[in-house]
C-alpha cells in the first residue's frame, strides 16, 4: 500500500533566540511559526494527509498564549491534514497545562500523542509513538514497540525523540534508542526527533 506522510520534528515555538542581535530576534521567531504553513503546504503538494511531529514542537512546557494559540490555529487551518504531535524533551506531559490548553483550542485534526500504544491514524497503519512524560526519562523509551501487537499486514511507523548515539554535553544517555530498534520492533519506518543537524549513519558490511 501507498502511504504518505511529512515527518519533522524540533520546531522548538517560541524559543527566545535571546543570544541573537534584537534586530535579528524578531525575525528568527517569525520563521519558526512560518514553519507550521511551510510544511502544511509541502504536504497538499505531495499529496500527503498526515504530518508527524516527533518531539519539541514547543520550546518548553510554557510558551506564552500567543505562542500556543498561533500553533493550534495553524495547524487546525491546515485543510485536509492530520497533524499527530509527540511531546519531546523540552515540551514533555509533565507540562499538562500547555497541553489541556492546547487540546481545547486546536482542531479534531490535531492529535496529541500521549500514550505508549498503537493508534490507527489511517487504515492499514499504526503509529507506535513514544511521548516523554517528564525531560529526562532514564530509559530507552522505544522498548514497548519490539511486543506491541497490531493488525496482521499492518504498516508499523514508529515515532520517538532521543538519539542512537551520544549527542554530547547534557544529552541523556540513559535514555538512548537501541539503533536496531526498527528490526526489532518491526517497523516500516522509525520517525525520529531531537536531531538538531544532518547526520550521516550507515551500517558495516555489503550494501
Amino acid at each position: 500500500m501507498t502511504f504518505r506522510f511529512i515527518h519533522s520534528s524540533d520546531l522548538h515555538l517560541g524559543k527566545g533566540f535571546g543570544s541573537m542581535p534584537e534586530d535579528l530576534r524578531g525575525r528568527l521567531i517569525e520563521a519558526r511559526h512560518e514553519v507550521l504553513g511551510r510544511l502544511a503546504l509541502a504536504a497538499h503538494d505531495t499529496g500527503a494527509a498526515h504530518v508527524l511531529l516527533a518531539g519539541d514542537t514547543f520550546d518548553t512546557t510554557g510558551p506564552s498564549e500567543t505562542v500556543r494559540r498561533q500553533a493550534a490555529t495553524a495547524m487546525t487551518a491546515a485543510e485536509g491534514i492530520h497533524w499527530w504531535i509527540l511531546p519531546g524533551n523540552h515540551d514533555n506531559l509533565a507540562g499538562e497545562e500547555l497541553w489541556r490548553q492546547f487540546e481545547k483550542e486546536a482542531g479534531g485534526n490535531v492529535h496529541v500523542l500521549r500514550d505508549a500504544a498503537p493508534v490507527e491514524i489511517a487504515p492499514g497503519v499504526q503509529l507506535l509513538p513514544a511521548p516523554l512524560e517528564r525531560q529526562f526519562p532514564g530509559h530507552d523509551l522505544t522498548g514497548w514497540m519490539d511486543a506491541a501487537e497490531t493488525p496482521e499486514g499492518a504498516l508499523r511507523i514508529g515515532l520517538a525523540h532521543g538519539g542512537i548515539t551520544d549527542f554530547g554535553e547534557d544529552f541523556d544517555s540513559s535514555a538512548l534508542i537501541a539503533p536496531d530498534r526498527a528490526m526489532r520492533a518491526r517497523l516500516d519506518y522509525l520517525a525520529l526527533g531531537d536531531w538538531h543537524g544532518p547526520a550521516l549513519l550507515h551500517k558495516s558490511g555489503d550494501g
